[in-house]
């Protein structure tokens, strides 16, 4: 299983430009609570990347 991201290098891997459409929908983050939710979306959607590839994986 791939090692888990930590919070900063999640957040630190947005570029500007996406940060800035993100806040266009409301989700700053540079709010605490925001870039939480945030990293924890990101996480599970590495989860379920990580489980889709070892599916494929057995597959073969």
């Amino acid at each position: 299983m791939p090692r888990r991201r930590c919070a900063a290098q999640i957040l630190r891997s947005v570029p500007l430009r996406d940060r800035a459409v993100l806040l266009r929908f409301g989700l700053d983050l540079d709010d605490p609570a925001a870039a939480a939710l945030f990293v924890e979306g990101v996480r599970v959607a590495d989860e379920l990347i990580a489980e889709e590839l070892r599916r494929e994986a057995e597959l073969s």
